[in-house]
C-alpha cells in the first residue's frame, strides 16, 4: 500500500485546472517534470493536446503570449511558472540524451510518460538531421481515416512552443496538407513533393519564417485502428542539402513514426481496460460482433439463448462501455484497440 501511495504522489500533476470560455474548454496540466499540457475541447466535442517540454521561462512565455485565451488563463500561466521555478531552480538544460539512434528507437516502447517520449525523440531527430519535430496522434471517427473527421489529436512538441498555439488557433490543421497526405499514405515524403497547391499556404509562408525550411513527413497507420501517426521533422537548412539529409534517413524516421504510433495505441488500449473493466468473454464477444457474427451465433458459441446474449450479456456491455446499442459498443471498443 506505502509503494502505492508513493507512486500515485510521484505522477501527481504539479498543477492542474480547467476553463470553460465561451462555448470551449481548456485544460492545463503540469506534470513533475516540468511538461505542459494544454487541452482544448471545441464545441463540438473535438479536441487537440499538446504536449510541450518547459525548460526555461521563456519557452513558457512564448506558449503562453501565443495563446488565444492567454488573458483569461493569466493566472494559471502565472501559477504554472511559479511551480516550474520551484521544482527546479529555474531555466535548465534540455536533457540530450547520446547513443545509436537505432537503440533508441527501440527503447521508445519503455517510456513510461509523453515527458520521456519527448526527451528521446528529441535526441533521435536531431542525430537524424533534424532541428526540429512535431508528432501528431490523429483520431478519426470513420471507418477509415480517408472517410472520418479528425476527432482528437494529440501533438507532441518539439519545436517553437508558440507555433502549435497558433496552428490550432488559425484552424490550420482543418486544410494541411501534410494531415491530407497522411490519410491515405505510409510512405515517407519530402515537404517540397508535398501538394500545397498554392504558393502562399501558410505552410509555405508561416511555417519558414519558424526554422521549418526543409521537412520530412512521415506518416503511420495500423490496420483496422481509427489512428493516425505523423511525423513532422525540420531543419532550417535549405532543400536540397537540408531534405537530403533527411532523405538519406527516412527508414530510421519511419521506424520512429511508427514506434510512437504504437506507443499511443498501447497507451489507449491500457487507459480503456481499465476504464471498462470488459471481461475476456465480453471482449470475445465484441470481436465476434465485429467480424458480422449475429446473435444466434453468439448465443450458439456460448451455450445460452437469444433473449439471454441480449437482455444480459448486451444490457452489460453496453453500460460498462457507455454505449446506447451494442453496435456503439463494438466501434466504441475497436477505437480504443480492444479488440485488435
Amino acid at each position: 500500500m506505502r509503494e502505492k501511495v508513493i507512486e500515485e504522489a510521484t505522477h501527481a500533476p504539479l498543477h492542474e485546472d480547467e476553463h470553460h470560455i465561451f462555448n470551449e474548454c481548456v485544460e492545463l496540466s503540469l506534470s513533475q517534470d516540468c511538461i505542459l499540457t494544454r487541452r482544448l475541447i471545441r464545441s463540438d466535442g473535438a479536441s487537440f493536446s499538446q504536449i510541450v517540454a518547459i525548460d526555461s521561462a521563456d519557452d513558457l512565455s512564448d506558449f503562453a503570449m501565443a495563446d488565444p485565451y492567454g488573458t483569461r488563463l493569466q493566472e494559471s500561466y502565472d501559477r504554472i511558472r511559479q511551480k516550474c521555478v520551484a521544482a527546479t531552480g529555474g531555466d535548465r538544460p534540455k536533457q540530450v540524451e547520446t547513443g545509436d539512434p537505432v537503440r533508441l528507437i527501440g527503447e521508445l516502447s519503455m517510456c513510461a510518460t509523453e515527458g520521456a517520449l519527448l526527451s528521446k525523440v528529441r535526441t533521435i531527430t536531431a542525430s537524424l538531421g533534424g532541428m526540429q519535430f512535431i508528432y501528431q496522434w490523429i483520431r478519426f471517427d470513420g471507418a477509415t481515416p480517408a472517410a472520418g473527421d479528425p476527432v482528437e489529436t494529440r501533438y507532441l512538441v518539439g519545436c517553437r512552443p508558440g507555433w502549435t498555439q497558433q496552428y490550432i488557433a488559425r484552424l490550420w490543421y482543418m486544410n494541411d496538407p501534410c494531415v491530407v497526405y497522411a490519410r491515405t499514405n505510409v510512405a515517407p515524403a519530402l515537404m517540397s513533393h508535398v501538394n500545397v497547391h498554392r504558393i502562399d499556404h501558410w505552410l509555405v509562408t508561416e511555417a519558414r519564417m519558424h526554422g521549418f525550411a526543409s521537412g520530412i513527413v512521415v506518416p503511420a497507420h495500423i490496420h483496422g485502428h481509427g489512428m493516425v501517426g505523423l511525423l513532422h521533422v525540420s531543419n532550417s537548412v535549405r532543400a536540397p542539402a537540408g531534405e537530403g539529409v533527411l532523405w538519406d534517413n527516412r527508414v530510421l524516421l519511419r521506424a520512429m513514426s511508427s514506434e510512437l504510433l504504437d506507443w499511443r495505441v498501447s497507451q489507449v488500449r491500457h487507459d480503456a481496460q481499465a476504464k471498462y473493466e470488459l471481461s475476456e468473454q465480453e471482449t470475445q464477444i465484441l470481436r465476434m460482433l465485429r467480424d458480422g457474427a449475429s446473435a444466434s451465433h453468439v448465443a450458439d458459441q456460448l451455450g445460452m439463448s437469444k433473449h439471454t446474449v441480449y437482455k444480459t450479456i448486451y444490457q452489460r456491455i453496453t453500460r460498462k462501455t457507455g454505449a446506447t446499442r451494442i453496435t456503439d459498443a463494438v466501434e466504441k471498443a475497436a477505437a480504443h484497440g480492444l479488440l485488435d
